[in-house]
């Protein structure tokens, strides 16, 4: 293998794992597609994976959630304008880890796919009559099963420059029928799985400057009906990411074994927009939103064929449609290896 594709495989690991995530409601989680080699933890980058290399690795994302008292959620269902308003209801935390895997098919294309598992903590509704709050419990459980391809249509004679086209797929293979203490199933935006196709289509862009990189991507969500004739709405995710290699600059800045610098810092500003869900064809009032994070983060690249990294976000905009909780604060972990 040549040095560059070497080193281009770490490169790839830290992006993408990290693109596709099926609900991207405020007291949610908000992964994607990226295989995670590059410098960026959330945002993914242009390359792709060298002709002939496997990734893998986990990405893990905890969200804590800023939830809502007892006293207010009854509050809120009491003087609602109608029953949909009075619809509402609170989570603890949510917690995702994910298995990817990816394939180099060419130097210019990749495939792979995700496989998530789900633990939504603390969930509560007030009842029908809206004098006591219903302790829902956990909503545990395999997610939807995502592939993936990213083509690279686009890279510079010095291979500081790369563009690509990125596609996804989400399947309807997460459990749909999960219950609550009550013995009822969770709403669908509660359940691990969401029983629908939804298709996804966006593009990624890297440009190497020495020590430094920056790096963008934009992909777009189409949502499907799924379960309980419930659709939950498209989703726009935009990322734009700074990062700095510690050491001697060079021209691969994102690898250990091409610069000598293992540490990489990483500024990051993670934007997502999600249109109203529909149920029965009829609009959630208290669904669709816009959260933006800054996530500042570290990775550490232990050799060239795996890294690690560490990335904190805190919301810097939240804005909702209706009653929905906001994100306290979301930590992102991934651990990835090339083989």
């Amino acid at each position: 293998m040549l040095p560059f594709k070497k080193t281009s495989t770490t490169l790839l690991l830290t992006t993408l794992s990290v693109t596709y995530s099926h609900i991207a409601l405020a007291d949610h989680g908000s992964l994607g597609f990226g295989i995670g080699t590059a410098s960026p933890i959330i945002t993914q980058t242009g390359v792709t994976l060298p002709a002939g290399v496997w990734a893998g690795g986990i990405i893990t994302q905890f969200v804590s959630i800023d939830s809502a008292s007892d006293a207010q959620l009854l509050n809120i269902k009491n003087n609602a304008i109608d029953d949909a308003h009075g619809d509402i209801h609170s989570v603890e935390s949510f917690l995702q880890p994910a298995a990817f895997a990816a394939y180099g098919v060419t130097d210019d294309l990749t495939f792979g796919m995700r496989l998530p598992y789900v633990l939504r903590s603390g969930n509560r509704t007030p009842n029908e009559e809206g004098d006591a709050v219903n302790k829902q419990g956990d909503a545990n459980g395999f997610g939807d099963v995502s592939f993936f391809g990213q083509y690279r249509f686009y890279h510079s004679d010095d291979n500081l420059n790369h563009a690509s086209l990125v596609v996804g797929l989400k399947t309807p293979t997460g459990e749909t029928g999960t219950t609550d203490n009550q013995g009822s199933t969770f709403e669908t935006h509660s359940l691990p799985g969401s029983g629908s196709w939804d298709p996804s289509f966006g593009l990624s862009f890297t440009r190497a400057m020495g020590q430094f990189s920056f790096d963008t991507s934009f992909l777009y969500t189409v949502a499907t009906q799924g379960t309980q004739q419930t659709d939950l709405g498209d989703i726009f995710g935009y990322n734009f990411a700074l990062s700095y290699a510690f050491g001697a600059p060079a021209r691969n800045n994102f690898f250990s074994s091409s610069n000598n610098a293992p540490w990489t810092a990483v500024l990051e500003l993670n934007g997502e927009w999600q249109d109203q869900q529909s149920i029965h064809g009829q609009d959630d009032p208290n669904s669709g939103t816009h959260t933006v994070y800054i996530s500042p983060g570290i990775r550490y690249s232990g050799g060239k064929n795996w890294n690690t990294a560490l990335s904190i976000g805190a919301p810097v905009v939240t804005d909702h449609n209706g009653f929905q909780t906001d994100p306290d604060y979301r930590i992102t972990y991934r651990f990835v290896a090339t083989f």
